[in-house]
């Protein structure tokens, strides 16, 4: 039995998730899906995979989504992506090891206890009129803030979860769109350029985006390919989201846990999927 575990805010399947488990199941695999909240965590450990796909509701307690991965793989569950994937692609300050690697990224800083004064001196230290605070852990847009130097009341610090991201923000990204690169164990399988709407900077679904399937240049997609090339293990899936410049490619998100794949996008994709998946576990 192959799980997919999903959320409370989304119990049904996706057009996406219904794509994969129809796959998973003409190939001759049993595959279903199940609240990560809810269910027994028996019931997962019990299985051949769980993949995390769905578990879009762990930003309003990120603690315990990270405890239910260590529980499971206690449990002796086989997640997918592994553990110590999941783990590293959980906190947001793997975008500054990727800067390291000599990865393009926005310029970032890690702020492990900030305040208003910290975040407008590197802001202002910077050179930055605009910028992005990010939580260190969340997910689809939860928690982001635009910020505008010298214009305090925009900031919002909650008490005892002061580590975050400050980013510079890209001036471009409206116009541009942010444009999802969707990896399947470690190749390019195909591209959905999300479109914003006039004078939106946020690219989450509930910012009233639009979606386009794009065909990139093998340049681009190159580009993408060495976020993936840089990590320990090849993900069985990935999804790597930035921005498409002229003058090449910038992540905004690397993302390994819970990524929608768009695989209605691409027929034949949740077939690959599958049968990577399939042997992987077998």
């Amino acid at each position: 039995m192959i799980l997919i575990a999903t959320c409370s805010e989304y119990p049904h399947p996706t057009p996406n998730l219904e794509a994969l488990i129809k796959a998973l199941r003409s190939a001759g695999a049993k595959a279903d899906y199940l609240p990560w909240k809810t269910t027994p965590l028996e019931t997962f450990a019990a299985t051949d995979a769980v993949l995390p796909l769905c578990c879009w509701d762990y930003y309003d307690d990120p603690k315990r989504f990270l405890d239910w991965i260590e529980a499971l793989e206690a449990g002796g569950a086989r997640l997918i992506n592994g553990t110590e994937l999941l783990r590293w692609n959980f906190r947001k300050t793997y975008l500054l090891e990727l800067a390291a690697a000599g990865l393009a990224i926005p310029r970032t800083f890690h702020l492990q206890d900030a305040t208003r004064e910290a975040v407008e001196q590197r802001m202002e230290e910077n050179g930055w009129h605009t910028a992005v605070l990010k939580p260190v852990s969340s997910q689809g847009g939860h928690g982001l803030q635009k910020l505008v130097r010298g214009d305090r009341s925009q900031l919002s610090l909650d008490v005892g979860q002061n580590e975050v991201l400050l980013q510079e923000f890209q001036e471009d990204c409206s116009a541009l769109g942010e444009t999802t690169f969707t990896f399947i164990d470690g190749h390019f399988s195909h591209a959905v350029r999300r479109v914003l709407k006039a004078g939106e900077w946020r690219a989450n679904p509930q910012h009233g985006i639009t979606y386009e399937r794009v065909e990139p240049d093998q340049a681009v997609i190159e580009a993408t390919q060495r976020y993936l090339d840089v990590l320990q293990e090849t993900p069985l899936y990935a999804r790597v989201d930035g921005l498409v410049r002229p003058d090449g490619f910038m992540l905004m998100e690397l993302e390994l846990i819970d990524p929608y794949l768009y695989c209605e996008f691409a027929p034949g994709s949740a077939e690959v999927f599958a049968q990577a998946l399939l042997k992987r576990i077998c």
